[in-house]
């Protein structure tokens, strides 16, 4: 912590007069202008990790603005009764990355619960998510959750990271907010908390939310496919030495070469067919991927669109030199691809490209489409025989058990007369005599 930071800190303790109070938010206003002059600086460049201690730093002083303007400025009304937005505020940063689009942070006013703190974020952060979806179509997003620890006499602040996401417009951000944010983050607390560091959250500071540009379809050059994708010859992959596999891909699907389709030569050039003049209609392109489960590779869309008459199905394989690069080849038979991964029968099979469910007729597919271009934005999974166990692994998902706690010197005697209520509670419930239900037929009979 820098001395300024920290004689801020410390004279905030002792502000007592409105005055006071007016002479340290200028101070403090002038260190966190100076502190954002530092973070845009691109000489000299501050490394990731500082840079994000400079936002936390310049978070910790709002929030602690606005406890002090809580003291001196009378507003009106019962401060506990405001909604969580008045509870809240949001804390904007510019910073000097080529590819950040947004630095900022919800401040938090009086949450002493990380949960409840979250949750009540959550509204601040995906406004900002969705507006920057909106302008970049997709990003790419990670949180720093910031507090206050204690351990003894000693004091620190501390963060919680959650690693980066690739985000869409066709995402759920309710759900991946309370998947990949709330979870994780509390978590990592309730670990951090438990393990032997002595450290307990005193003060929650604020939520730190970090949104990049993301370009998840960002290819190099020619890629070899996997062999297993090779042998079903349900993918056509040109050859391409320059940085162009999306337009060659496209091309293949718009002009099939009968022979030598792995050549450039077998197509006409991109660049001469790949313009308006040169397409009758609009494209519609879907986008598949690969992944890799219980030792063999499942395709599954990573981009929908909904089909027009020009439409192409392509495959995106990711570099295994370089997971930043990828490849785009031409899906020519989806069905041949993707059976495998559905059941061992032979035959024919009509595949849904939104969702690759499949049917046995055309005209049944037909009738499914309708209703999948509507509702369906991601593939469906059914069990089969190598994948029929339903497993579960995020125990960071786990309900949390209730319980209470104390922390003070008498926190050992404390802790055993709770013992002892306890076993009082459930001797007497033990104890009890419960009436049983009579059968008179049976009595009888005895």
């Amino acid at each position: 912590m820098e001395q300024s930071e920290r004689d801020l800190l410390e004279e905030a303790n002792n502000v007592a007069t409105l005055c006071e109070y007016f002479a340290w938010v200028q101070r403090c206003d002038e260190y966190i202008e100076q502190s954002e002059g530092q973070s845009r600086a691109k000489r000299p460049r501050l490394c990731i990790g500082n840079r994000q201690s400079l936002v936390a730093r310049i978070a910790r002083l709002e929030e602690l603005k606005k406890h002090l303007e809580r003291r001196f400025i009378h507003f009106g009304g019962d401060y506990t009764d405001q909604p969580p937005s008045a509870k809240l505020s949001w804390r904007e940063n510019e910073t000097a990355f080529e590819n950040r689009i947004l630095t900022g942070a919800v401040v938090n006013a009086n949450y002493i619960d990380p949960q409840r703190f979250l949750e009540d974020a959550s509204s601040i952060v995906l406004d900002h998510v969705r507006n920057a979806i909106e302008q970049h179509n997709s990003v790419k997003v990670n949180t720093v959750f910031n507090g206050e620890f204690v351990a003894g006499e000693k004091t620190a602040n501390k963060r919680i990271n959650t690693k980066n996401r690739g985000l869409f417009p066709t995402f759920d951000l309710q759900e991946w907010f309370t998947q990949y944010v709330i979870e994780p983050t509390l978590a990592s607390l309730e670990e951090f908390q438990e393990r032997d560091s002595g450290w307990a959250l005193s003060r929650i500071l604020n939520l730190t939310i970090i949104i990049n540009k993301y370009n998840p379809l960002h290819a190099g050059c020619y890629i070899t496919l996997p062999e297993e994708i090779k042998t079903k010859k349900a993918v056509v992959n040109v050859r391409s030495m320059d940085n162009a596999s999306f337009a060659w891909a496209v091309v293949a699907v718009l002009y099939p070469a009968e022979r030598h389709t792995e050549r450039e030569s077998s197509y006409p050039h991109y660049t001469t067919v790949l313009n308006l003049q040169g397409i009758e209609f609009p494209i519609s392109i879907n986008v598949y991927g690969t992944k890799e489960q219980n030792k063999k590779i499942n395709v599954l869309p990573l981009r929908l669109a909904d089909e027009m008459d020009k439409h192409a199905n392509l495959l995106y394989v990711q570099d295994p030199r370089d997971n930043s690069l990828g490849h785009f080849a031409c899906i020519k038979n989806l069905s041949r691809l993707v059976s495998s991964q559905i059941n061992k029968q032979n035959g024919q099979k009509y595949i849904c490209d939104r969702c690759l469910h499949y049917f046995y007729t055309k005209e049944k597919l037909e009738a499914h489409t309708m209703d999948c271009n509507k509702m369906n934005d991601c593939t469906i999974i059914l069990p089969n025989e190598e994948d029929k166990w339903l497993t579960f692994n995020n125990h960071s998902r786990k309900e949390q058990m209730p319980y209470r706690s104390r922390r003070d010197i008498d926190c050992i005697s404390w802790f055993v007369e709770q013992l002892k209520e306890l076993a009082h509670r459930v001797k007497a419930i033990l104890s009890r005599n419960v009436p049983g239900r009579f059968n008179a037929r049976r009595a009888r009979k005895v």
